[in-house]
């Protein structure tokens, strides 16, 4: 499966190459009539402690959380909106998002998705919009796998530069291939990824303060020992509730949290040889073994590719 996920990635990624290239070379206005009607991408940046009510009327609305930690409140569940989530409401739900603003920036990609768009991109063996109601959640969080969160979050930015190229060639095929694939691998990362639907109890430790807390200090050293005096909860305690409400180990979550956090470091130009001694790896093999692992890619070929997509 892992090996299906890296062909994905690239073939995903060098579509989106072509596509690019082939947009820059000729401009073309005959396609407009074609564009998808009835959905919407949207960037969130709170920088301060925020509040915000959402709610999805008639359309599938989606958020993947690019960074930070917030929560989702809605009426029966609480929704983590960490780093890698994705959260999904269907038509006629809200939530309202918090955010304590502590530790570092909270960014989204809201995706607004209306029942004739998702008609659109079905085709006669995928009906897109059955697909989703399949999922037995009115509201629901998921943590896709690291290779699909990848590709979800560089189409997500994608669709946010999508109104700017409309007078391009061939634009139309292209915002459909772009919004297919994105819809697509989030259903995936509805069948595959655990839900995470707990609900949150004064009577059960809340995360969402480790969850920051592990957020701010990943550049430092990291263990249960210094969870239990941060928190004045057992480790034993905080080991059990992270591997119930997330089923990863509290571990696992912070090599996560930091190869994601080299990943924003090497999109936004800094040298690879630095990048793992602001993310809190102890040595640059640790960092490189563990970036292989994750993303099935090194380090060099991660940033070879980012430049690409950025020129195209």
């Amino acid at each position: 499966m892992i090996e299906n996920y890296r062909k994905l990635m690239y073939y995903a990624i060098i579509t989106v190459v072509l596509f690019c290239c082939v947009q820059q070379s000729v401009t073309h206005d005959s396609f407009m009539e074609d564009f998808l009607v009835n959905y919407t991408a949207k960037r969130y940046l709170f920088k301060q402690s925020a509040v915000r009510e959402f709610y999805s009327g008639a359309y599938y609305d989606l958020f993947l959380v690019m960074r930070g930690s917030g929560v989702f409140r809605c009426s029966e569940v609480v929704l983590p909106a960490q780093q890698q989530n994705l959260i999904i409401f269907k038509p006629g739900q809200g939530g309202r998002l918090e955010y304590a603003g502590a530790y570092g920036p909270l960014e989204l990609i809201r995706v607004q998705l209306s029942p004739q768009t998702l008609a659109q991109l079905s085709d006669a063996d995928t009906d897109l919009e059955k697909s989703f109601n399949v999922v037995p959640f009115r509201q629901v969080a998921v943590r896709p796998d690291s290779q699909i969160y990848m590709l979800l979050k560089n189409l997500a930015r994608k669709l946010l530069m999508l109104p700017q190229e409309r007078t391009q060639f061939g634009a139309a095929v292209f915002e459909h291939g772009i919004l297919q694939m994105f819809v697509v691998l989030a259903l995936r990362a509805c069948i595959h990824a655990e839900f995470h639907t707990a609900l949150v109890s004064r009577h059960h430790l809340m995360l969402d303060e480790v969850f920051l807390f592990i957020q701010a200090h990943l550049t430092e050293e990291l263990t249960l020992e210094r969870l239990e005096k941060e928190f004045f909860v057992s480790r034993e305690h905080i080991a059990r509730e992270f591997k119930r409400q997330t089923g990863q180990t509290v571990h696992r979550y912070i090599v996560k949290a930091r190869l994601d956090r080299c990943c924003t470091l090497i999109e936004q130009g800094l040298p690879i040889t630095e990048v793992y001694k602001t993310s809190g790896f102890g040595g640059y093999n640790h960092f490189f073994r563990a970036f292989k692992k994750e993303y099935g890619m090194t380090p060099k070929e991660y940033f070879h590719t980012t430049r690409q997509d950025a020129r195209g």
